[in-house]
Protein backbone atom coordinates (compact mmCIF):
# COMPACT_ATOMS: atom_id res chain seq x y z
CA UNK A 1 0.00 0.00 0.00
CA UNK A 2 1.37 3.43 -0.94
CA UNK A 3 -0.04 6.87 -0.45
CA UNK A 4 0.74 10.51 -1.16
CA UNK A 5 -0.79 13.37 0.78
CA UNK A 6 -1.16 16.52 -1.29
CA UNK A 7 -2.11 19.94 0.08
CA UNK A 8 -1.61 22.54 -2.63
CA UNK A 9 -3.46 24.72 -5.09
CA UNK A 10 -3.99 23.41 -8.60
CA UNK A 11 -0.69 24.43 -10.30
CA UNK A 12 1.45 22.97 -7.50
CA UNK A 13 -0.88 19.98 -7.26
CA UNK A 14 -0.24 19.24 -10.93
CA UNK A 15 3.53 19.52 -10.42
CA UNK A 16 3.28 17.20 -7.42
CA UNK A 17 1.50 14.61 -9.54
CA UNK A 18 4.26 14.87 -12.16
CA UNK A 19 6.96 14.58 -9.49
CA UNK A 20 5.37 11.47 -8.00
CA UNK A 21 5.01 9.97 -11.47
CA UNK A 22 8.78 10.34 -11.90
CA UNK A 23 9.48 8.88 -8.46
CA UNK A 24 7.35 5.78 -8.97
CA UNK A 25 8.89 5.15 -12.40
CA UNK A 26 12.36 5.54 -10.88
CA UNK A 27 11.68 2.97 -8.17
CA UNK A 28 9.91 0.45 -10.42
CA UNK A 29 12.91 0.47 -12.77
CA UNK A 30 15.15 -0.51 -9.84
CA UNK A 31 12.87 -3.35 -8.77
CA UNK A 32 12.88 -5.69 -11.78
CA UNK A 33 15.54 -6.35 -14.42
CA UNK A 34 14.94 -5.88 -18.13
CA UNK A 35 13.80 -2.26 -18.35
CA UNK A 36 14.63 0.08 -21.23
CA UNK A 37 17.61 2.05 -19.89
CA UNK A 38 17.75 4.59 -22.72
CA UNK A 39 14.11 5.54 -22.15
CA UNK A 40 14.60 5.57 -18.40
CA UNK A 41 17.54 7.98 -18.65
CA UNK A 42 15.15 10.60 -20.04
CA UNK A 43 13.86 10.99 -16.46
CA UNK A 44 17.20 12.58 -15.57
CA UNK A 45 18.97 15.78 -16.62
CA UNK A 46 22.07 15.05 -18.76
CA UNK A 47 24.17 16.33 -15.84
CA UNK A 48 22.07 14.78 -13.08
CA UNK A 49 23.74 14.51 -9.69
CA UNK A 50 22.98 11.35 -7.70
CA UNK A 51 24.46 11.41 -4.22
CA UNK A 52 24.25 9.73 -0.84
CA UNK A 53 24.73 10.58 2.83
CA UNK A 54 23.40 14.13 2.43
CA UNK A 55 25.62 14.83 -0.54
CA UNK A 56 28.88 13.59 0.93
CA UNK A 57 29.13 10.66 -1.49
CA UNK A 58 28.70 11.12 -5.25
CA UNK A 59 27.30 8.16 -7.18
CA UNK A 60 26.75 9.85 -10.56
CA UNK A 61 27.18 13.26 -12.17
CA UNK A 62 25.87 12.60 -15.71
CA UNK A 63 24.13 9.96 -17.79
CA UNK A 64 27.28 7.90 -18.36
CA UNK A 65 28.11 7.60 -14.67
CA UNK A 66 24.41 6.99 -13.91
CA UNK A 67 24.48 4.06 -16.36
CA UNK A 68 27.46 2.65 -14.46
CA UNK A 69 25.61 3.07 -11.17
CA UNK A 70 22.56 1.21 -12.52
CA UNK A 71 24.82 -1.60 -13.71
CA UNK A 72 26.37 -1.87 -10.25
CA UNK A 73 23.11 -1.96 -8.26
CA UNK A 74 23.44 -5.31 -6.43
CA UNK A 75 19.78 -6.15 -5.78
CA UNK A 76 18.05 -7.31 -8.97
CA UNK A 77 14.75 -7.72 -7.11
CA UNK A 78 13.84 -5.11 -4.51
CA UNK A 79 10.98 -3.02 -3.18
CA UNK A 80 10.52 0.69 -2.48
CA UNK A 81 7.39 1.88 -0.68
CA UNK A 82 6.94 5.64 -0.41
CA UNK A 83 5.53 6.03 3.10
CA UNK A 84 5.64 9.84 3.21
CA UNK A 85 6.30 12.62 0.72
CA UNK A 86 6.27 16.41 0.60
CA UNK A 87 6.50 18.78 -2.32
CA UNK A 88 7.41 22.46 -2.59
CA UNK A 89 8.77 24.84 -5.19
CA UNK A 90 12.32 26.16 -4.94
CA UNK A 91 12.54 29.69 -3.53
CA UNK A 92 15.11 30.85 -6.10
CA UNK A 93 12.66 31.78 -8.91
CA UNK A 94 13.84 28.79 -10.97
CA UNK A 95 10.39 27.22 -11.07
CA UNK A 96 11.94 23.91 -10.06
CA UNK A 97 10.30 21.51 -7.63
CA UNK A 98 11.58 19.87 -4.46
CA UNK A 99 10.21 16.39 -3.78
CA UNK A 100 11.26 14.83 -0.47
CA UNK A 101 10.32 11.29 0.44
CA UNK A 102 10.70 8.69 3.15
CA UNK A 103 10.99 5.27 1.51
CA UNK A 104 10.92 1.78 3.00
CA UNK A 105 13.42 -0.30 1.04
CA UNK A 106 13.79 -4.09 1.07
CA UNK A 107 15.68 -6.75 -0.86
CA UNK A 108 15.92 -10.51 -0.51
CA UNK A 109 19.26 -12.18 0.15
CA UNK A 110 20.33 -15.74 0.93
CA UNK A 111 20.08 -15.07 4.65
CA UNK A 112 16.57 -13.59 4.38
CA UNK A 113 15.47 -9.97 3.94
CA UNK A 114 17.50 -6.82 4.47
CA UNK A 115 16.33 -3.24 4.20
CA UNK A 116 16.45 0.32 5.38
CA UNK A 117 14.35 3.43 5.72
CA UNK A 118 15.78 5.98 3.30
CA UNK A 119 15.37 9.75 3.11
CA UNK A 120 15.23 10.94 -0.50
CA UNK A 121 15.70 14.60 -1.42
CA UNK A 122 15.19 15.46 -5.08
CA UNK A 123 15.08 18.54 -7.28
CA UNK A 124 13.00 18.48 -10.47
CA UNK A 125 13.16 20.64 -13.57
CA UNK A 126 9.98 21.36 -15.52
CA UNK A 127 10.46 22.09 -19.24
CA UNK A 128 8.16 22.15 -22.30
CA UNK A 129 9.66 18.77 -23.19
CA UNK A 130 8.76 17.25 -19.83
CA UNK A 131 9.97 17.02 -16.25
CA UNK A 132 13.23 15.42 -15.13
CA UNK A 133 15.36 14.98 -12.04
CA UNK A 134 18.26 17.39 -11.62
CA UNK A 135 19.54 16.09 -8.30
CA UNK A 136 18.73 13.12 -6.07
CA UNK A 137 20.17 12.28 -2.68
CA UNK A 138 19.43 8.98 -0.94
CA UNK A 139 20.42 8.74 2.73
CA UNK A 140 19.55 5.74 4.94
CA UNK A 141 18.19 6.96 8.27
CA UNK A 142 16.94 3.76 9.98
CA UNK A 143 17.10 0.00 9.51
CA UNK A 144 14.01 -1.64 8.06
CA UNK A 145 13.53 -4.58 10.39
CA UNK A 146 10.47 -6.16 8.77
CA UNK A 147 11.13 -9.86 8.31
CA UNK A 148 8.70 -10.41 5.43
CA UNK A 149 9.48 -9.08 1.97
CA UNK A 150 6.73 -6.82 0.59
CA UNK A 151 6.84 -6.46 -3.17
CA UNK A 152 6.17 -3.00 -4.63
CA UNK A 153 6.95 -3.24 -8.37
CA UNK A 154 3.35 -3.48 -9.54
CA UNK A 155 2.27 -0.83 -7.00
CA UNK A 156 4.86 1.61 -8.31
CA UNK A 157 3.97 0.80 -11.91
CA UNK A 158 0.28 1.51 -11.29
CA UNK A 159 1.00 4.68 -9.30
CA UNK A 160 3.25 5.94 -12.11
CA UNK A 161 0.29 5.50 -14.47
CA UNK A 162 -2.23 7.05 -12.07
CA UNK A 163 -0.13 10.17 -11.45
CA UNK A 164 0.63 10.58 -15.15
CA UNK A 165 -3.11 10.42 -15.79
CA UNK A 166 -3.91 12.94 -13.05
CA UNK A 167 -1.21 15.27 -14.37
CA UNK A 168 -2.41 14.94 -17.96
CA UNK A 169 1.01 13.86 -19.28
CA UNK A 170 -0.04 10.59 -20.89
CA UNK A 171 -2.41 9.66 -23.68
CA UNK A 172 -5.68 8.70 -22.04
CA UNK A 173 -9.34 8.21 -22.87
CA UNK A 174 -10.20 10.12 -19.67
CA UNK A 175 -12.06 7.25 -18.00
CA UNK A 176 -9.59 6.73 -15.15
CA UNK A 177 -9.29 10.43 -14.39
CA UNK A 178 -13.07 10.81 -14.38
CA UNK A 179 -13.46 7.80 -12.10
CA UNK A 180 -10.92 9.14 -9.58
CA UNK A 181 -12.51 12.60 -9.44
CA UNK A 182 -11.17 16.13 -9.72
CA UNK A 183 -8.64 17.73 -7.39
CA UNK A 184 -7.35 14.39 -6.12
CA UNK A 185 -5.29 14.88 -2.97
CA UNK A 186 -4.79 11.30 -1.82
CA UNK A 187 -4.23 8.06 -3.72
CA UNK A 188 -3.89 4.48 -2.50
CA UNK A 189 -3.00 1.49 -4.67
CA UNK A 190 -3.13 -2.11 -3.58
CA UNK A 191 -1.70 -4.84 -5.77
CA UNK A 192 0.68 -7.67 -4.96
CA UNK A 193 1.70 -8.96 -8.38
CA UNK A 194 5.28 -10.30 -8.49
CA UNK A 195 7.99 -8.28 -10.19
CA UNK A 196 7.82 -8.21 -14.01
CA UNK A 197 4.30 -9.69 -14.15
CA UNK A 198 2.69 -9.40 -17.58
CA UNK A 199 -0.90 -9.15 -16.28
CA UNK A 200 -2.40 -8.26 -12.92
CA UNK A 201 -5.20 -6.39 -11.17
CA UNK A 202 -5.06 -3.37 -8.87
CA UNK A 203 -7.45 -1.64 -6.51
CA UNK A 204 -7.10 2.15 -6.66
CA UNK A 205 -8.83 4.50 -4.24
CA UNK A 206 -8.69 8.27 -4.22
CA UNK A 207 -9.90 11.17 -2.11
CA UNK A 208 -10.83 14.41 -3.82
CA UNK A 209 -12.81 17.59 -3.34
CA UNK A 210 -13.73 19.57 -0.24
CA UNK A 211 -15.35 18.00 1.68
CA UNK A 212 -13.42 14.94 0.60
CA UNK A 213 -15.17 12.21 -1.34
CA UNK A 214 -13.73 8.75 -1.86
CA UNK A 215 -13.73 6.89 -5.17
CA UNK A 216 -12.56 3.36 -5.91
CA UNK A 217 -11.79 1.51 -9.14
CA UNK A 218 -10.54 -1.95 -9.97
CA UNK A 219 -8.09 -2.06 -12.86
CA UNK A 220 -7.10 -4.98 -15.05
CA UNK A 221 -3.71 -4.27 -16.59
CA UNK A 222 -1.14 -5.75 -18.91
CA UNK A 223 2.49 -4.84 -18.50
CA UNK A 224 5.94 -5.13 -20.02
CA UNK A 225 9.10 -4.06 -18.18
CA UNK A 226 10.33 -2.45 -21.41
CA UNK A 227 7.33 -0.10 -21.46
CA UNK A 228 7.25 3.13 -19.47
CA UNK A 229 3.93 2.25 -17.82
CA UNK A 230 1.33 -0.55 -17.77
CA UNK A 231 -1.71 -0.57 -20.05
CA UNK A 232 -5.25 -0.52 -18.70
CA UNK A 233 -7.37 -3.27 -20.22
CA UNK A 234 -10.48 -2.76 -18.09
CA UNK A 235 -11.78 -0.25 -15.52
CA UNK A 236 -14.49 -1.17 -13.05
CA UNK A 237 -15.89 1.65 -10.93
CA UNK A 238 -16.77 0.36 -7.49
CA UNK A 239 -19.65 1.62 -5.37
CA UNK A 240 -18.65 2.42 -1.81
CA UNK A 241 -21.28 2.05 0.90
Amino acid sequence: MSQALINAKTPMLNQYHVALHLAHRWFAFLEAPGGDLDTHLKLFHPHVRLSGSRGSHLFARDHESLKAWFAAVPDKISSHHIVHSTYSTANDDSGEGLLNMVVAYQATVESGVHGSIISYQTRIEFTPGGARFITLDKTPILPNTKLDYETSWSTNRVLALVYATLAGITVSDGKLRAALGGGVHQVFVHTTAPEASSAYEALVTSSSGNPAATQAVRLKLTDDVMATMPTIEQIEVLTLK
